[in-house]
């Protein structure tokens, strides 16, 4: 009978003590943190290739993955801190675009965001972060099972009176390169996770 008290008291004191011990885990644990990317972006205009009418702004260029996590169109945009441009990584890209007489660079810009999925997504205008030289539009980053890469561009060129429009939603992997194509400019873009510190 002692032996029989002695070993549920054991127990009893096992499972108290136990329950001190993780009562300070579960209180300080948080919420998990949406992980943040860093997003950068080169385009260029192709100066060799002849455009069929198609591709201008009243049949625009639209590509989309069947998963896609594309945000809605009327989603709000929101201000995401510039990337430094020692944290640039397709300088390399840019300046072999810079010697070709195929293309012309127009950008090469980033920024860092975190990754929200479609429903809480906002776009980034890209204007906002120095876009120009005839190029105007916003871009969003949605995570699903995938990340998800969503242009929304236009391209004025000097002496065409056609606008020509790029929108489209890419599936991608991260540390990636990714090539978005338009007859007449195109993308090249990466995604890496931010590295602190």
């Amino acid at each position: 009978m002692r032996n029989r008290l002695s070993a549920s008291l054991r127990l009893r004191a096992g499972m108290l003590f136990m329950a001190v011990l993780l009562v300070p885990t579960f209180s300080t644990a948080q919420a998990p943190v949406p992980a943040t990317y860093d997003v950068e972006l080169v385009i260029f205009r192709n100066l060799g290739g002849s455009t069929p009418e198609q591709w201008s702004i009243n049949n625009p260029v639209t590509e989309s993955s069947a998963d896609a996590e594309a945000p809605d169109p009327s989603a709000a945009e929101a201000p995401f801190p510039k990337l430094p441009a020692d944290r640039l990584q397709l300088n390399a890209i840019y300046d072999q675009l810079k010697r070709s007489r195929a293309y012309q660079p127009l950008a090469h810009l980033g920024w860092t965001q975190p990754a929200t999925d479609r429903a809480s997504a906002h776009y980034v205008s890209l204007n906002a972060l120095g876009l120009d030289n005839g190029v105007s539009g916003r871009a969003a980053l949605a995570r699903g099972r995938y990340l998800h890469l969503t242009l929304d561009l236009a391209l004025q060129i000097p002496g065409d009176d056609t606008r020509y429009v790029l929108k489209q939603t890419r599936r991608m992997r991260s540390t990636e390169m990714h090539y978005i194509d338009h007859p007449r400019f195109g993308v090249v873009a990466l995604i890496t996770p931010t590295k602190e510190g």
